[in-house]
């Protein structure tokens, strides 16, 4: 009987031991699918894009005897390539805001500033559409004063 007895528990005993984990492998499985379906829309989804801005300074050094006609149309040239550069470089980028600051003799001022977003310059790429200009800047850049060059 002790013979048989034992075969019994053990037989009993891996019974027990495969219903157990064949109730841990349901609960595994209800688990995952009752949480996949709250995780699987983060899988599946896209991440958001996040989008944003571009602030780029250049500096522009005057020449000597550059006009400062010829500075800001330099300063025009330099910021339109930058725009095109920062939209280029990055499809999330949506803004840029280029500042061209303008350098003579040490003294710096900005020349002009140019905010527009991507699709302000899809639709006109043109820098003196957008540009901001800081007329001040011409009296500061400028080493010859008024009627100096007149005597």
């Amino acid at each position: 009987m002790k013979g048989s007895s034992s075969k019994g528990s053990s037989s009993r005993g891996r019974d027990r031991q495969s219903r157990t984990a064949a109730l841990g492998l349901r609960l595994s499985l209800a688990a995952l699918v009752g949480f996949g379906s709250v995780a699987l829309p983060a899988l599946v989804a896209p991440p958001v894009a996040q989008a944003y801005t571009s602030r780029v300074n250049l500096y522009v050094v005057r020449e000597q005897g550059e006009s400062f006609e010829t500075l800001v149309l330099r300063s025009e040239i330099i910021a339109r390539a930058a725009v095109q550069r920062s939209f280029d470089a990055d499809v999330l980028m949506t803004d840029v805001i280029v500042t061209v600051i303008g350098d003579n003799q040490g003294i710096s001022v900005p020349i002009l500033t140019v905010p527009v977003s991507r699709s302000q310059w899809r639709l006109i790429p043109d820098i003196t559409q957008w540009a901001q200009y800081f007329e001040a800047s011409r009296y500061l850049v400028m080493d010859d004063a008024p009627g100096a060059g007149d005597n």
